[in-house]
């Protein structure tokens, strides 16, 4: 296992999980060669410079002077060299459609030319216990020596999981809660996106949540997407 991330994607793993393995810093500056041999290959590139809510300036994506759309390219260096079995990667779904397409068959022929098969299918997080609407392509490359002919994708669980399914009981500790400068920031966002006709903030309603502050309570993506599904397994948006 070589796992790898930058400083602050590094505090919050180990914030979260007390494994004892070291992490190496950004994987652009890593020779290839100082990278033990492995057999899979877990990416997950930047989806900012894809993504439906950002720029979508894609390869020509810069940010804070690094282009987050050509990280991309240091995970097919790494991997030529090393030639893991399998590759496995995920991203935002407008990657699929990001200048045309383009940019999606860059990356699987860039796979292709590196001796892999690729396969690929949107997923949506929701259909697989996580109560929140969250579409993802997902690429899965198998070195060609060893690539099947077909690959099955993890069918849908027929059973909807809601906010409340995964919300511990109340009282929450503070420590969980935003505080109140935070808050009122979200508000303002809010109103603002409101403003302008936007799908912002949705909330669940208070009867559901026995007892916990909606507002302090919940985390900074699911209201500021708006995506998950209410008590009632209807999708919010």
């Amino acid at each position: 296992m070589f796992p790898n991330g930058m400083n602050t994607r590094q505090k919050t793993y180990r914030a979260n999980f007390k494994d004892s393995f070291s992490i190496a810093g950004d994987f652009t500056k890593i020779n290839e060669k100082d990278i033990p041999d492995f057999d899979i290959c877990l990416a997950g590139f930047p989806c900012q410079a894809f993504s439906l809510a950002g720029k979508r300036k894609g390869f020509e994506d810069d940010y804070k002077g690094m282009c987050r759309g050509t990280l991309f390219l240091d995970v097919a260096r790494i991997c030529e060299f090393h030639k893991p079995k399998v590759i496995f990667c995920e991203n935002v779904k407008g990657f699929t459609i990001h200048d045309h397409g383009k940019t999606f068959q860059i990356i699987t022929h860039t796979f292709e030319s590196l001796g892999y098969k690729a396969f690929f299918k949107i997923l949506n997080s929701k259909d697989f216990g996580v109560p929140q609407n969250r579409e993802r392509i997902y690429i899965v490359c198998f070195r060609n020596d060893i690539a099947p002919e077909k690959f099955d994708f993890p069918e849908p669980l027929k059973k909807k999981t809601c906010l409340r399914d995964i919300l511990e009981e109340a009282p929450i500790p503070s420590k969980y809660y935003l505080s109140d400068v935070y808050v009122e920031t979200l508000k303002r966002h809010k109103a603002h996106h409101q403003s302008l006709g936007h799908g912002f903030g949705k909330e669940p309603r208070a009867s559901e949540m026995d007892g916990i502050e909606i507002h302090d309570m919940l985390p900074k993506q699911i209201r500021r997407d708006g995506k998950y599904v209410a008590e009632d397994g209807k999708h919010r948006k």
